[in-house]
């Protein structure tokens, strides 16, 4: 079953800060509370323990702090990937404990404005709910929160100091004299920054100035604007200036955008808030998130301009670089400030009303597409979406039903939309997905060309489907939501197939094979 949210629990008793750190694993995006991360970096040397448990990795050296790393996918039981460059480990404080998890790849910071707390289904990308805290809303992306409290047990708990006297001991050679121990006193002048890149340098910023970090969204070239102003962004309904600290810090580009004129994919928009102005800044990739004591943020080279110095806190040395440290009042001075806020407020910083935010009878909706159509399913009718695996076709099988698919151990049956709603066949590509639902009380796989989205609709927006659909699929629609973004038809799953075809569809049970509740 799913976990259900109450009325008196909301996202705030998960996220007391109002700011996730999200990252991906199998291309769905979880959440931490930001105040639980201590850092984010990139995968290091990391030192195997014997006698271990099996999700714990080994333990990695952070500047002299030994910690446990804990593997995400093999703590959720996934099945194991490859390290690429994209994967980080998120060090959080885990009752009292700094210890790292291991996630395929961090992708942004998100505030918070709807604090409603939704109910999971019973698997998220294959992860259990047992893990899940709920989901949250941001912007028309759900994303799952991980209860941080279900990570390790009572018994895994108490194994972590014996992994950490074993690491300084056989794995790390240490000297009884180093002290490992949570217990040792800490400074409290520790400060957070993330990282950036800027063209061929890095650059920090002090996490508390940071209310976001978003994907590049389209920008809309404003007349008259500031030269380093490259234009306005809208984030969840609010229009922002977004400036290019490239120009205002006179970086040299990157060759591929000097030579383009365009963004890379890597590119990522910081927002924040500089006196009365609220801004976006893009910069080329979220490297970090630091923490850093005090004493080791050393002075500005004396050799940069006045102009230069005047914007630096001072610099911080990483293995592989230096950071320049933004001291973020400096970015704009005030004159910019109050030009950048004024454009806010003649753009419409405001909300922007329209008709899908205007009610909260609304529906969560899991979109994807068939051909060149947009279709859907209500958020409570999915179990999880997987990435199309081994499908094994079954001898004499009815032609509605493509194979069986071993799920974690579980036989379900798989039928390919495309073949059901009479397009033609194509194989799959690396954005087709199964989505895995109940039809007539079995799980079933459904195979998709790819999922584009989740999108909670205004119960307002829905009609009666048209009388004929271009694929021939009207019998299985049970409405039609008219979005700003295009037409989606939700799908009647108790019409998709035929009483006899239940039935068939119910003697496709392997070994293990669990039948819904539903």
């Amino acid at each position: 079953m799913a976990s259900t949210a109450t009325a008196e629990r909301t996202a705030k008793s998960v996220v007391p800060s109002g700011q996730l750190v999200t990252f991906t694993l199998d291309g769905v995006e979880f959440g931490l509370d930001i105040a639980k991360v201590q850092e984010i970096t990139q995968r290091s040397n990391i030192t195997p323990v014997p006698g271990s448990p099996s999700f714990v990795i080994g333990v990695l050296n952070l500047r002299g702090q030994i910690i446990p790393v804990i593997d995400s996918r093999l703590r959720f039981h996934l099945a194991p990937s490859q390290v690429t460059t994209k994967t980080r480990v998120i060090v959080i404080d885990l009752a009292g404990q700094a210890t790292g998890i291991q996630v395929d790849a961090v992708s942004e910071v998100v505030k918070l404005d709807d604090f409603a707390l939704r109910e999971t289904p019973p698997l998220v990308a294959g992860v259990r709910s047992d893990y899940l805290a709920g989901m949250v809303l941001a912007g028309n992306r759900l994303i799952t929160l991980i209860d941080l409290d279900k990570i390790l047990d009572s018994e895994e708990f108490g194994q972590k100091e014996s992994i950490l006297q074993n690491a300084t001991s056989s794995a790390m050679g240490w000297s009884e004299h180093h002290d490992i121990e949570k217990g040792e006193e800490e400074e409290t002048d520790t400060l957070t920054f993330v990282t950036f890149g800027l063209g061929h340098e890095h650059f920090g910023l002090s996490l508390e100035y940071v209310d976001e970090i978003v994907e590049l969204p389209s920008i809309t070239k404003v007349p008259d604007a500031p030269e380093y102003v490259l234009g306005v962004i809208c984030i969840r309904d609010k229009v922002l200036p977004l400036m290019d600290l490239i120009q205002m810090f006179d970086v040299e580009p990157a060759e591929t955008e000097e030579e383009s004129g365009t963004h890379k994919p890597e590119d990522m928009v910081i927002l924040m808030s500089i006196g009365n102005a609220k801004i976006g800044a893009v910069v080329n990739g979220i490297q970090e998130i630091i923490r850093v004591k005090s004493r080791d943020i050393l002075p500005a080279p004396q050799t940069l301009k006045d102009s230069e110095a005047v914007r630096l806190e001072g610099i911080v040395m990483r293995p592989d670089r230096m950071v320049s440290i933004l001291r973020v009042i400096e970015i704009l001075n005030h004159e910019d400030q109050q030009k950048l806020a004024t454009m806010s407020k003649e753009l419409g910083v405001q909300e922007i009303v329209d008709a899908e935010a205007a009610s909260s009878e609304e529906i969560s909706v899991i979109a994807f597409k068939l051909g060149d159509e947009v279709y859907g399913l209500e958020l409570h009718e999915v179990r999880e979406i997987i990435m199309v695996g081994m499908v094994t076709p079954v001898p004499r099988a009815p032609s509605f039903i493509q194979g069986v698919l071993n799920l974690r151990g579980e036989i379900i049956p798989v039928i390919d939309l495309r073949l059901r709603f009479g397009l033609e066949h194509h194989e799959p590509t690396d954005l087709s997905r199964i989505i895995v639902t109940p039809i007539a009380n079995v799980f079933t796989g459904l195979i998709v060309d790819s999922v584009t989205e989740v999108k909670n609709i205004d119960k307002s927006l829905l009609g009666p489907p048209p009388m004929v659909t271009s694929v021939g699929a009207n019998a299985y629609i049970s409405q039609v939501a008219r979005t700003s973004a295009g037409v989606i038809f939700l799908l009647l799953l108790k019409q998709l197939l035929t009483d006899t075809e239940n039935l068939q569809l119910g003697t496709f049970q392997g070994h293990g094979k669990k039948r819904t509740d539903a």
